[in-house]
């Protein structure tokens, strides 16, 4: 038995005689007007699309057929939704960062920026060797051709000064 395609207009006065108790078969099933609506024009999409039909002679059962068919995923759809979202305790926290802390972090980060920037060469020097390129008091001697010592004081009087600048300077 072949296929037989589905005129427009035949389709048109399904539409026209069936739209109504389509809608409320969904309302029934889905418990919302707005998606009884959709579900139905998706009801009607789905005839449309189909090239045709082995039994042409049923077409408000194959509407209602559909129609029910797009009820149940929807019902099942909104059911794991539903059960994933209840899964989630009520304080838990997005592991995402925030914009606001994002926002805070920024400012502290170009803070510490601009405190490095104002020290001395030299000074500014040391913090970064030991900080960024962890490197230790006598490889930062050896390289720079100063003591452990200078090292040690340069090094301690950047932090402070870091410390000192961000401390002081406003949000």
């Amino acid at each position: 038995m072949s296929a037989a395609a589905i005129p427009a207009d035949q389709i048109a006065a399904l539409f026209r005689d069936h739209k109504e108790a389509i809608v409320h078969f969904l309302l029934q099933r889905v418990k919302c007007p707005d998606t009884a609506q959709d579900l139905s024009q998706e009801t009607y999409l789905r005839l449309l699309r189909k090239d045709g039909l082995a039994h042409s002679d049923n077409l408000s059962g194959y509407l209602f057929r559909t129609a029910e068919r797009l009820a149940i995923d929807f019902v099942r759809q909104r059911q794991r939704l539903s059960a994933r979202l209840e899964a989630l305790p009520d304080d838990a926290i997005c592991p995402l960062p925030q914009p606001e802390y994002a926002a805070i972090v920024n400012q502290r980060y170009r803070r510490l920026l601009d405190a490095i920037a104002a020290l001395p060469a030299q000074c500014r020097h040391i913090l970064l060797l030991r900080k960024i390129d962890e490197l230790g008091y006598r490889e930062i001697a050896e390289q720079l051709g100063i003591s452990e010592k200078t090292v040690q004081r340069q090094l301690v009087k950047a932090m402070l000064h870091c410390h000192e600048y961000c401390r002081d300077t406003p949000p």
